[in-house]
């Protein structure tokens, strides 16, 4: 499978999704065409079919499984669009916007339905138990993040599960998925499942890092997080270390809403981070990231599509 042009897989992706969300209603018809339309990276579906270059894996259902892949990380945003109450997503408007809440809702439930009930199509339980695992894990996570949403008493640990649940499952799970389907070995899974975790946790924490220190890169307003009153990584991080200044952060995470979003506010609070070197440990702690994934790349034998993958993941980390 030669990846020499990635708009050419994700085209053969966005089709097996057609293929596989249905048209039994008129609203499910609709949320297929706004999933595809919606684009977004397709880093974890891509990341699939990469991955199975790598494994030199030449079998067409691998755009199945990253299809798989990608329709519950749309599920996934559709429901999250909903419990942030967002109204808009890659700066157009949200699902739940366009549709309602209730009706996303239940289409990202349906789109969940069918993407299991795909995946059973291969008759390998080893690939069921691993997709409903991330579906498990999802929930978990959301339920979490409701459970210390606005709150300063949110640990690293905690957090950790979180972001886990949100968006490491699905990355582990997009690498897992082609060694099951590849019949490899049971240390090959685990490690090219750590090498999927590694780089979803990468990916997340480079979003909690830019949404403070350099929004554009994420082609959203800045401070999203402070606006929400979301405690993520380059705070927790801090408080955890030491701490010294926490009441002087959760100053400014108690202000009410309009003060939240005023840009002197913001400015203040973003002076602070930087003063207590915020930024610099999120950056360290991502490169660690980034350098454990590069090392468990380096057990697959030189290629073209090796170069390409560790250069898109030497691109997660530009930041300026």
């Amino acid at each position: 499978m030669q990846l020499n042009n990635n708009q050419v897989i994700i085209n053969l992706i966005d089709d097996e999704i057609k293929n596989i969300m249905g048209d039994e209603l008129p609203i499910l018809s609709q949320l297929k065409s706004y999933v595809v339309k919606s684009g977004g990276k397709r880093l974890r579906s891509l990341l699939t079919c990469q991955l199975a270059a790598l494994y030199e894996i030449n079998n067409s259902a691998i755009y199945t499984i990253a299809a798989i892949v990608e329709i519950i990380h749309a599920a996934s945003l559709l429901h999250d669009d909903v419990l942030d109450d967002s109204k808009t997503r890659r700066g157009k408007p949200s699902g739940k916007e366009i549709f309602g809440a209730k009706e996303v809702i239940l289409g990202g439930d349906y789109m969940l339905a069918v993407a299991i009930h795909k995946i059973s199509d291969f008759n390998n339980s080893n690939l069921v138990k691993i997709f409903t695992q991330v579906v498990k894990d999802l929930t978990i996570a959301e339920l979490l993040q409701l459970q210390y949403a606005n709150t300063s008493e949110i640990n690293l640990d905690t957090y950790m599960k979180i972001i886990y649940g949100k968006t490491a499952s699905l990355f582990r799970t997009a690498c897992e998925a082609v060694a099951i389907f590849g019949d490899k070995e049971e240390y090959e899974i685990e490690q090219i499942g750590k090498l999927g975790t590694n780089l979803g946790i990468l990916f997340q924490i480079r979003d909690d890092y830019l949404d403070y220190f350099n929004p554009s890169l994420l082609q959203k307003p800045p401070m999203q997080d402070f606006e929400n009153q979301f405690y993520t990584y380059p705070i927790i991080n801090y408080f955890e270390q030491n701490g010294a200044e926490k009441n002087k952060i959760t100053e400014f995470f108690n202000l009410d809403l309009n003060e939240r979003k005023k840009s002197n506010t913001q400015n203040q609070l973003l002076s602070l981070l930087k003063e207590l070197n915020c930024d610099s440990m999120t950056l360290a702690y991502m490169n660690e990231l980034k350098n454990d994934v590069l090392d468990q790349l380096n057990a697959f034998n030189s290629s073209t599509e090796l170069k390409q993958l560790k250069f898109q993941i030497e691109k997660l980390m530009i930041l300026e």
